[in-house]
């Protein structure tokens, strides 16, 4: 016989939460067995049939829990491919898988090993000015296992500043990270953020631009308005202070009180003229801070109004996603509805197929019964009819040395045979009740009846010479045979020719 080898996945296959993956296991060398059986199970605390299928009956079943969410490529089975679709994904799908092939005269089996990951788009958000930044936040929901993340800026490099990252976990085991960065003008430009876990190669990412304008800045005109005001006040403080000087020098010295008022008229017309100067200038700077302020207020709430659209638009977005998924709860649920209910009518119809095979069990026991019954019977009838073939024989040589004997016990002859008429009476009924309850035993019996048939002619004939031996032996004299030394007469010499015999 040739030998066969089952092998599945030698390393663990990844699979995505929502997707399709098939679970490889092939039979070498490539062949369709006779009468295979495929049993595909889960092995946890005990084993978890995924799907069956067998040939007998062409059974292709999924199991229990896995409902239109597992298939066999039964076109494939002549190239040895016994490899189970798993379709929909869930993480609980995670584990050890056992395919099991066999037949009537081989057996083999392999392991492969699942593991479910669960990727989720990433989306970075603008929170608005941060003291002389801009804060951005990166998140993502429904990763297994768990998630890393990380903030790129130019050429792909880390980001420098400190970064705020959590990472939790909802009731269906996914997990959700959040990450809070402030970005300055200094790093101004693209902005990435990338989250990937350990099972899945592919890295999810999302992207933002920001320019150096957007940043918050200090006006320049700010900074003169300051230094003028700074001006001003040291100006009018000197004046103060020689006001006062002016006052001490007319009260010390009343003699140059002309002279010093002179002095202070034209300081003061001098201070006059710079505080004008001063105060034109400015007007001038004020003028112009206040315009640019316009500007800045202008630009600044074109910006906002972009930022706004933009926000508005995001907003929409986020939306429309919440209702896509409210929309796929919506369909889970009715999906789960729809599974439920299935998986109840499964298990009704379960028990009510259980509830059938204990009957079938049941009505096998008493047919068995029955049939031990009918064995019992029919050995009987064997010894029955082995007993009655051996009393058939002692019958016929009893009826072969009466014939030679009628002249001598032609009495005993005629009870012998009346006796022999009630025993083939009953004989008959009893080959009668043989052929009704022994089928095994219809070519013998058919046999024993042709016997039983050819004794009953045979009786009839001898019956019939007999009656015509006692009419004679009362009319023809009896004479001894001289080559025998044995009653001789016609009716004898007839019997003798008749050759009356039963078969063995």
């Amino acid at each position: 016989m040739e030998k066969f080898s089952l092998a599945g996945s030698p390393h663990p296959m990844v699979g995505v939460v929502g997707q399709d993956v098939v679970l490889p296991c092939q039979l070498s060398p490539p062949a369709r067995l006779r009468s295979m059986d495929v049993l595909w199970r889960k092995i946890g605390t005990v084993f978890i049939t995924v799907h069956k299928y067998s040939d007998e009956g062409s059974q292709d079943l999924p199991g229990e829990g896995y409902q239109t969410r597992t298939e066999l490529f039964l076109q494939e089975f002549s190239s040895g491919n016994v490899s189970l679709k798993l379709k929909g994904l869930q993480l609980a799908d995670a584990g050890t898988y056992h395919c099991f092939v066999r037949n009537p005269a081989w057996s083999q089996e392999a392991t492969t090993e699942l593991r479910v990951a669960a990727v989720a788009p990433v989306f970075i958000d603008v929170l608005g000015h941060r003291g002389q930044g801009i804060g951005l936040a990166c998140r993502s929901a429904g990763w297994f296992p768990k998630p890393e993340l990380r903030w790129v800026g130019k050429n792909g490099q880390n980001l420098s500043m400190e970064i705020v990252t959590n990472v939790t976990q909802d009731r269906e085991d996914l997990y959700s990270v959040v990450s809070h960065v402030t970005v300055t003008e200094e790093d101004n430009g693209d902005i990435g953020c990338i989250v990937w876990n350990g099972l899945l190669e592919p890295e999810r990412q999302s992207a933002i631009h920001l320019s150096g304008d957007i940043f918050p800045r200090v006006s320049p005109w700010l900074a003169a308005f300051w230094v003028l005001f700074a001006l001003v006040l040291i100006a009018a403080g000197a004046c103060a202070y020689l006001g006062y000087a002016a006052k001490q020098k007319a009260s010390q010295k009343k003699h140059s009180e002309e002279e010093a008022l002179l002095n202070l008229d034209t300081v003061k017309k001098t201070l006059e003229a710079e505080c004008q100067d001063l105060h034109e200038k400015l007007e001038v700077q004020k003028k112009a801070f206040e315009s640019e302020c316009q500007e800045l207020h202008e630009s600044l709430d074109a910006r906002k109004k972009s930022y706004e659209s933009d926000l508005k638009v995001q907003n929409e977005k986020i939306e429309t996603e919440k209702s896509k998924n409210k929309a796929l709860e919506s369909e889970c649920s009715k999906l789960l509805r729809t599974i439920e209910a299935q998986r109840k009518a499964f298990e009704s119809d379960l028990k009510v197929q259980n509830e059938k095979i204990e009957t079938e069990k049941s009505k096998n026991k008493a047919l068995e019964s029955e049939c031990g019954k009918l064995h019992r019977t029919i050995e009987t009838e064997k010894a029955k009819n082995t007993q009655l073939e051996s009393e058939l024989k002692v019958q016929i040589q009893k009826i072969e040395l009466k014939v030679q004997c009628q002249n001598i016990e032609l009495k005993v002859q005629r009870q012998n045979f009346e006796t022999e008429e009630n025993k083939k009476k009953q004989l008959e009924s009893e080959c009668n009740k043989l052929r009704l309850m022994i089928k095994t035993e219809m070519d013998k019996n058919t046999r024993l009846e042709s016997e039983c048939q050819d004794l009953r002619e045979k009786f009839d004939k001898a019956v019939t010479q007999l009656d015509f031996m006692r009419a004679q032996s009362y009319m023809v004299p009896v004479t001894l045979d001289p080559d025998s030394n044995t009653p001789s007469s016609p009716s004898l010499r007839m019997a003798e020719e008749s050759n009356m015999t039963l078969p063995p």
